[in-house]
């Protein structure tokens, strides 16, 4: 799979989830993920980037507590579960109540598969709390 079909896919993913409002970035391809649930709006869950520093999927796993761990507890797992290590892959500063997936290690429909798993259970985690 190529870096334009996963975005694609995990477009069409992210969408699927739920009742979703979907923003775009109005100078760059990046798409944020806003889930919408019995009138209430929460906070962004996901950002698709498509730039090229970028190029990945932001699961915002914390929002609006950037002193949080859990987004290094979540990369971790991700990690281990893609075997790659973002620090070698991206220069960008992490933060630490998100989770970074590069586009380019989800090259088979199985690994894009696990991805959406994944995903599934931190959308879940993410919309109980």
């Amino acid at each position: 799979m190529n870096e334009l079909q996963v975005f694609s896919e995990l477009h069409k993913f992210l969408n699927g989830l739920g009742e979703m409002n979907c923003t775009l970035a109005p100078k760059s391809l990046s798409l944020g993920y806003i889930p919408l649930r019995f009138g209430r709006r929460f906070s962004k869950f996901a950002t698709l980037y498509g730039e090229k520093r970028y190029n990945c999927l932001i699961l915002h796993v914390d929002p609006g507590n950037p002193e949080s761990i859990k987004g290094k507890m979540i990369q971790k797992e991700i990690q281990e579960l893609f075997h790659f290590e973002i620090k070698e892959m991206r220069s960008f500063a992490l933060k630490k109540h998100e989770v970074f997936i590069p586009f380019e290690i989800i090259d088979t429909k199985e690994k894009l598969e696990q991805l959406k798993d994944f995903v599934s259970k931190q959308y879940k985690s993410f919309v109980s709390r």
